[in-house]
């Protein structure tokens, strides 16, 4: 055990020197274009009963700037991709628009455009202004051959990912009042940099904690523990990340910044080698953490302030007591509890009141998420284990996955209309995103094993 410690704090050591914060992604601003009829904006496309047909023909670019083209390249794939996963609009192909050439909004073939079928043409034109990029972005309705959005947007070359993001999200919001996903991020971790611990018993393999887009794209390793790193969860503002960590020796939770640097890393339960810490979650007003801990002998909710005070006890029970999750009130809390003999979903008030038994599964529940009318939790079922839902007001439960493989630990969406999950379908774990009524099923991680995702809050 000396040795095992003596590694693990000499790699603590390294990892706090090597450490040093993932670059905040650079802002990206956008002003409206003058001319745009914001009157017509929420008619057009809602008569007919069927979604709105979009095409996002390759963005203009002004010279023969080869960098320029392929951020323009960029930008036009990574917003059709935006646009499509929200299913808002029902997007025309890319190459099928691609059989029309590009031309600006003053000068579109709008009979061409309506003979394959489009509602509406969203036509960018990608220009450097100074240092940074310039985007002008139109969104024209075919049959009234008029704008129906105008922004521009600013954003540097290195931003660019995020210029489309912003763009999907902004016309999601104003086209029909949804809080798109395309700025959000995930947590999860990961052994996809194929390290393994060495000087142990059990040669376990090394979690780390990564953040990537909601699309699982440009993922960035955060942790340098060489330990085992799981189970994080964001503060609301996305500037910081709770987890689960064996640096020390034995099970604690480390509270870390992801933009500023730090000589020593938050450690609110204040964990030994007696009391073990599992599972934090963030409160949604960002000043506390609920976590399961033996501190008192047997496993209990906890929730204590960031900063380490007020540590308060939320259940006592003899069973034990697990992988708390708040509500998006922050008004209760739901967690998982074997005090029935199986593992269910439970749901209290957030002070620790009175405890309400939420699922009966024949088998056992667990690892439950909030959304803003259901939680999200994973079954254990004859086959394997799946994710279900179960309706906070009606208690109604339905199944979302039905294999293949192994289906657990789903994360809701911030806007409550997708959920992410772990999945062994294409052999090793992988993340995986489903629409919140188990539909439309699409892999976002391909490297490595990947555990514990968690969605940011923006």
């Amino acid at each position: 055990m000396r040795a095992t410690l003596a590694v693990t704090t000499a790699l603590l050591s390294t990892a706090l020197v090597a450490w040093t914060p993932t670059a905040e992604t650079p802002d990206v601003t956008s002003v409206p274009l003058d001319g745009q009829q914001t009157e017509i904006r929420a008619t057009i496309g809602g008569s007919s009963g069927r979604l709105p047909r979009l095409a996002v023909p390759a963005f203009l670019v002004d010279g023969g700037d080869a960098e320029l083209r392929e951020a323009a390249t960029t930008l036009t794939d990574v917003l059709w991709k935006d646009l499509e996963f929200e299913r808002e609009f029902q997007m025309i192909s890319q190459s099928g628009a691609a059989q029309i050439p590009s031309a600006p909004a003053d000068a579109l073939n709008y009979d061409s455009w309506n003979q394959i079928g489009a509602d509406d043409v969203l036509v960018g034109n990608l220009l450097r202004s100074g240092g940074n990029l310039q985007l002008e972005v139109r969104v024209m309705n075919v049959e009234r051959k008029v704008g129906t959005f105008g922004k521009r947007y600013t954003c540097s070359l290195r931003g660019i990912r995020l210029c489309a993001h912003t763009i999907a999200d902004e016309l999601h919001k104003e086209r029909f009042g949804l809080d798109g996903v395309a700025r959000t991020k995930f947590a999860f971790a990961s052994d996809r940099d194929g390290e393994r611990m060495t000087g142990t018993i059990e040669q376990r393999s090394i979690k780390e904690i990564y953040i990537a887009d909601y699309d699982g794209k440009r993922a960035s390793r955060v942790t340098v523990r060489g330990s085992l790193n799981i189970a994080p969860t964001w503060a609301p503002d996305g500037r910081s990340i709770a987890y689960q960590s064996h640096q020390s020796g034995y099970v604690d939770i480390y509270v870390q910044k992801l933009y500023e640097v730090q000589t020593q890393l938050g450690r609110p339960a204040k964990g030994t080698d007696r009391v073990q810490n599992f599972f934090p979650a963030w409160s949604p007003d960002g000043t506390r953490i609920a976590f399961a801990s033996s501190l008192e002998g047997n496993w209990e909710i906890f929730v204590v302030k960031v900063d380490g005070t007020d540590l308060r006890r939320l259940t006592s029970h003899r069973s034990a007591d697990s992988a708390p999750a708040w509500s998006p009130n922050g008004a209760q809390i739901a967690f998982t509890s074997d005090r029935t003999g199986t593992n269910q979903i439970y749901i209290m008030s957030a002070d620790g009141g009175p405890v309400t038994q939420i699922t009966s599964e024949p088998r056992k529940a667990d690892r439950p998420t909030w959304a803003l009318d259901f939680i999200a939790y994973s079954a254990e079922v004859p086959a394997g284990v799946e994710i279900k839902k179960v309706n906070v007001g009606t208690r109604q439960v339905t199944q979302l996955t039905n294999g293949p493989g192994t289906n657990e630990s789903p994360t809701v969406a911030p806007n409550g209309r997708h959920i992410a999950f772990v999945t062994t379908r294409w052999g090793k774990e992988q993340i995986a995103v489903m629409d919140a009524d188990g539909n439309n099923t699409r892999q976002i991680t391909f490297t490595g094993n990947n555990r514990y995702p968690r969605w940011s809050n923006r």
